[in-house]
């Protein structure tokens, strides 16, 4: 059985924002969409919330599913889902992130990203004009 862990897909006009990883974690170094495991007893959502107040002390809207992807590891597979997200306050701390930036889909191809988000970026790009789009009429 997967290893199911979330993935918020933060928007800040047309950039999407990226952690990476501290380097006493496994895949040190490397770039995500923040996000985690879900504990035993949490809804993806909760565990979501959680993980993005434990990594960057923020608070956040999960708005809906904006892709699901499986990646196996060596040890094992993982589901991947990967939530629209709203910041809901501003200020981001790195509490359990080395650092972040806030990228264009297109610029991920620039970093060195978790493998298991691969499916997040290809979908980000092939709605990058979209998003574009609707931010700037809005």
């Amino acid at each position: 059985m997967p290893l199911l862990v979330t993935a918020a897909v933060i928007f800040e006009k047309e950039n999407v924002l990226i952690t990476r990883r501290p380097m006493d974690k496994v895949h040190a170094g490397l770039w995500e969409f923040p996000g985690g495991k879900v504990d035993p007893g949490e809804s993806p959502e909760e565990a979501l919330c959680r993980e993005i107040r434990e990594e960057l002390d923020v608070e956040i809207c999960v708005k809906g599913i904006f892709e699901v992807a499986v990646y196996r590891y060596d040890w094992g597979p993982v589901l991947i889902l990967a939530y629209s997200c709203q910041l809901l306050t501003a200020d981001l701390c790195h509490v359990g992130v080395a650092d972040h930036r806030w990228v264009h889909p297109r610029e991920l191809a620039d970093f060195s990203i978790l493998p298991a988000d691969r499916p997040i970026i290809a979908r980000l790009n092939g709605q990058s004009d979209h998003f574009a789009h609707s931010s700037s009429e809005s």
